[in-house]
């Protein structure tokens, strides 16, 4: 379907669902095999596995299960969530992942979120630092960057200090904000069922696509709840349209 829709690459689910999703590579050897299959049939590579969740009650060898899946798929990034750790453990287990991940070609990037233990675009760059391992990254969200009060300006200032550490972006449109109490609650079921494509929404995607430049890969990280009647296929298609529209406008050719 992605191959289909005109995406190079996808994002793969391995370990770290919650709830009622039910999606993890690591406890279905047959959709493992099917993915490796379609993979090699269509020339899709994978941008990104997700997600290892660094937390108190990781089980152990989770992270090196990741990693091995990961790159088992031929996945450029692990996607990681602090869940529940202070900023000084979470330096401590993301180096920990990063020395796991040495040498199979991953990068391991911190996604920061305000319902997360690391809530925002400054803190995620705090502790990658800190570890100062160059597997480590920082993964910019573009609902999650607007939701914690970052910009597009704030990337744009870091990236020119250390454009190592912002290997790609996850692009949708921002609603506007929700009217009354925010909480975490709410913050997560927006953030996996109520986006908007890119190009819609109040959050300026010129601003943080121009903020990393040409080179940074874009994936569309846009689950609209709008649109309960669409297929998958044709879910991939509205992605992939809404993205080509928004860089058409912006006269804009990055790495899709």
């Amino acid at each position: 379907m992605a191959a289909d829709a005109g995406f190079d690459s996808i994002s793969a689910r391995v370990t770290g669902s919650r709830g009622s999703v039910a999606a993890d590579l690591r406890d279905d050897p047959a959709a493992l095999a099917r993915t490796l299959q379609a993979l090699e049939e269509t020339g899709v590579t994978v941008l990104d596995a997700e997600v290892l969740r660094l937390a108190r009650t990781t089980p152990p060898g989770e992270a090196a299960r990741a990693i091995e899946l990961a790159a088992a798929l031929g996945a450029r990034h692990l996607l990681a969530v602090n869940t529940d750790l202070s900023a000084d453990e979470c330096v401590e287990e993301l180096a920990r992942v990063c020395d796991l991940a040495d040498g199979s070609g991953l990068r391991v990037c911190l996604e920061f979120m305000r319902f997360s233990a690391t809530p925002d675009l400054e803190s995620a760059c705090r502790i990658v630092e800190t570890v100062g391992h160059p597997c480590a990254a920082v993964l910019v969200d573009a609902l999650h960057l607007h939701r914690s009060g970052g910009s597009a300006q704030d990337v744009a200032r870091l990236a020119a200090r250390r454009p190592e550490l912002f290997p790609y972006l996850q692009v949708c449109g921002v609603p506007p904000a929700p009217s009354g109490p925010i909480d975490s609650d709410l913050l997560l079921r927006e953030a996996v069922s109520s986006r908007l494509l890119p190009g819609d929404g109040v959050n300026d995607l010129r601003a943080l696509v121009e903020a990393l430049g040409p080179a940074a890969p874009l994936s569309v990280e846009a689950p609209v709840s709008g649109d309960p009647h669409l297929s998958p296929a044709q879910r991939a298609r509205a992605g992939a349209q809404a993205l080509s529209r928004a860089l058409d406008a912006m006269r804009f050719r990055p790495n899709r």
